[in-house]
């Protein structure tokens, strides 16, 4: 089966060209362009694939031509930006989002995998199953990413591309860069706050176990026009995430935390001393991680289960110590 990868360097769209590599799949990539061939990520790249294209998501022909032939496109491109007003991610007004899903009807391919978030599902803290429409809570981040997925089930819906969308939670895992980079910086700077004493599941997706999801939900007769919940089905607390990462880091664990309302109020605090003074930085604490953090992230996975025999092979104790290898081995602990 020849798959196509768009999103490197992205986190989840290496891990996922790694394991296609392993499972020796033909594996086509698209880079981001302006990436330099002698960078770390490239170089990884061209280990994995000898089919690595750099090619910016408005080159229509280019994206024609690297999904020409292709049997699966695997999309894990979008920008992550949980602070400010103005939105981000991979709207509908993206034209590189309809390039490719232009590219994907032209080519005939068997399925697009697209992945969303759970976020859309606004943090009800209550159990939540796939409703095809979701129900984005207002924020810019978020509702971008509500928006690019509603914009892929309507281009599937009228010309019939065969989709499946995975909606992870929390991901974590090597090169992760909000629960994992910036996390290892707050830590370090003694930054990094809690809500409600971080006692709330916290819903966490190993980024191995979610590619493996993305793999099987490729492959599925039984995932087309689906969308499936994924994470690592545990009951891990953010207290017991963040902790066990400082503390296998050599880190000083969290020992602040705040109340939703009052989180709430040190965040706005922290988004207007920042734009006063210039700066860009994500700050400690944002409406959205306080979102995630203040209620229970339960989103069964039985139907990924049911549908194409998704079964977490990464426990939290293991894709933790594979991340802090990666840490050390990137030197991320030791910058700063």
């Amino acid at each position: 089966m020849r798959h196509l990868v768009i999103g490197a360097p992205n986190f989840v769209a290496m891990r996922l060209v790694q394991r296609l590599a392993e499972r020796r799949e033909d594996v086509r990539v698209i880079l981001h362009p302006g990436r330099n061939a002698q960078s770390q990520p490239a170089q990884r790249l061209a280990e994995l694939s000898d089919q690595v294209r750099a090619i910016p998501l408005s080159d229509n022909a280019g994206l024609v031509a690297a999904a020409e032939g292709v049997d699966v496109i695997h999309y894990a491109d979008w920008s992550y930006q949980d602070w400010g007003t103005e939105p981000v991610g991979d709207g509908p007004a993206s034209q590189g989002l309809r390039n490719v899903l232009a590219a994907a009807t032209r080519a005939r391919i068997s399925r697009l995998v697209y992945v969303s978030t759970t976020d859309l599902y606004g943090f009800p803290g209550e159990t939540v199953r796939e409703p095809l429409v979701p129900s984005p809570p207002g924020l810019p981040y978020v509702d971008a990413r509500a928006e690019a997925e509603l914009a892929v089930w309507e281009h599937g819906r009228r010309v019939g591309l065969p989709l499946t969308v995975v909606r992870p939670t929390t991901v974590y895992g090597p090169g992760a860069p909000e629960f994992l980079v910036d996390a290892i910086r707050q830590l370090r700077d003694r930054r990094l706050y809690l809500v409600d004493r971080g006692t709330h599941i916290a819903g966490l997706t190993y980024v191995g176990n979610l590619v493996e999801a993305m793999i099987l939900a490729g492959q599925a007769p039984e995932a087309a026009g689906q969308a499936y919940n994924i994470n690592d089905d545990s009951s891990v607390t953010w207290a017991q995430y963040y902790g066990m990462l400082a503390s296998m880091a050599e880190l000083p664990p969290p020992t602040v935390s705040y109340s939703r309302t009052r989180a709430l109020m040190m965040a706005s605090l922290w988004a207007k001393l920042g734009a006063a003074r210039g700066r860009s930085e994500r700050p400690p604490l944002t409406r959205l991680m306080i979102e995630m953090m203040s209620v229970d992230q339960r989103y069964p996975i039985d139907k990924a289960r049911r549908d194409f025999g998704y079964r977490p092979t990464y426990t939290f104790q293991e894709g933790l110590r594979e991340t802090v290898g990666w840490l050390r081995e990137s030197g991320v602990l030791a910058d700063g």
